[in-house]
């Protein structure tokens, strides 16, 4: 029978090197049968003992790839783990600060969460452990899933690693750029027709000439209104709002962003991404009068005037808790990819449906990848507190005056949770 072979990469000074010499010259001679081999410098120390006869210490190799390939296990931390189990081999972590064990299901999230062994407080290495779990090793009654590690390192995949470090930083330059605000005032709109439509019920919309109105007192008071993509991009104003559409009516393209222009605004859109669905289906039911949606040709000339971010709002407004998991994904993914495939530039925000979400859909937001995450009143009062339940503030057709100057104030959504209203 031939001997197992266990293989040992890293340094041979400092905490390392003390790994090493424990491994080489108290573990490796109660392993007789099984060779041990040490890659790693810059050298024997000279103050250590000759090795016993199973232990092989071979220096500095500028390429380990071949011994971790010839390895019946790997004992390692860090990057030695990453690499060995890339190529599939079975690992055995311990680091400077702990013994995470065999790596498998039981373990991945420690290993994880230690850099496998070289990060954790307070640090102690458990040889005891160590020795129980090479013996069975050895023996053969404990054996790694090495079919799992594809998975386990998906978390290392550098397309993936490139991605949340650019999220986590984006979402950095937002919270600087919110941060000074006790409030920042995100208002919601849905239609903007000329007139009212006639039956409404729930008077979701704003008439052209009230919002006119409305982006005239915002600009006398010194508002600038920035997108949530642009705060990602660490944009910056002294005054900011943000004006939010949802739903994407065709009279936002045909109202909305004349209006924008003419007074040097900008929005956010939360379309369906959707070709198929062309007026508001979800509402016509409970007796809402139809209104038309926008078509892609609409919603690209939104997105080219430079005036309005299109954001998505899934795909069929569905009340999103209500919906398996494959579906909730693909309300989140696919529409997501949709309107990038249209635009040609990346979605930040989501906006949920009806306002309706939960920690699933937070979840399944960020999975996503969406920087900001979008709902109606509910969520902290503070927008930067959490970029995926960030709240905002109803327009109806009754805030006219004070009323809309109450809402824009800066101190509403406080006002509102002291008085116990909604907002």
């Amino acid at each position: 029978m031939t001997a197992l072979t266990i293989l040992w990469v890293g340094r041979l000074t400092g905490p390392k090197g003390e790994i090493a010499r424990k491994l080489a010259f108290e573990i490796a001679p109660e392993f007789s049968q099984v060779k041990f081999i040490f890659v790693g410098g810059p050298g024997v120390p000279e103050s250590w003992p000759a090795p016993p006869e199973n232990a092989h210490f071979i220096g500095q190799k500028n390429d380990v790839s071949n011994y971790y390939q010839t390895a019946d296990l790997v004992i390692g931390a860090g990057r030695v783990a990453l690499e060995a189990m890339k190529l599939a081999r079975p690992v055995m972590a311990v680091g400077e600060c702990c013994y995470v064990g065999l790596i498998q299901q039981q373990t991945i999230a420690l290993g994880k969460a230690s850099n496998f062994g070289d990060c954790f407080s307070p640090a102690s290495i458990d040889w005891t452990a160590l020795r129980q779990d090479l013996s069975a090793f050895v023996k053969g009654t404990i054996t790694a899933d090495t079919s799992a590690y594809t998975e386990y390192l998906a978390d290392y995949d550098p397309q993936y690693v490139h991605q949340n470090v650019r999220k986590s930083y984006r979402q950095a330059m937002a919270d600087a750029a919110l941060s000074t605000f006790n409030e920042v005032p995100v208002l919601m709109y849905h239609q903007v027709p000329d007139s009212p439509p006639q039956g409404s019920i729930h008077c979701v919309y704003t008439v052209k000439e009230q919002l006119r109105e409305q982006f005239s007192s915002l600009k006398k008071r010194g508002f600038q209104p920035v997108t949530f993509k642009e705060l990602a991009d660490g944009v910056r104003v002294k005054k900011p709002i943000i004006l939010t559409f949802d739903d994407g009516y065709e009279d936002n393209y045909h109202n909305l962003l004349p209006l924008l222009e003419e007074f040097d605004f900008k929005a956010v859109i939360f379309a369906l991404a959707n070709e198929s669905l062309t007026r508001n289906e979800w509402d016509i039911p409970g007796g809402e009068p139809p209104a038309a949606l926008m078509t892609s040709e609409q919603l690209l000339a939104c997105h080219q005037s430079g005036r309005i971010e299109i954001a998505s709002h899934g795909l069929t407004h569905q009340h999103l808790p209500t919906l398996d998991a494959d579906e909730l994904a693909r309300e989140m993914s696919d529409s997501k990819h949709r309107l990038e495939q249209l635009l040609d530039t990346e979605v930040v925000s989501f906006a949920y449906p009806f306002g309706d979400y939960q920690d699933r859909e937070v979840a399944a937001a960020q999975s996503a990848g969406y920087l900001f995450a979008i709902a109606t009143v509910s969520g902290p009062l503070h927008l930067a507190d959490d970029f995926y339940r960030i709240r905002r503030i109803n327009i109806m057709p009754k805030d006219r005056g004070i009323k809309f100057w109450k809402k824009t104030s800066g101190w509403y959504l406080r006002y509102c949770r002291w008085k116990g209203k909604d907002f």
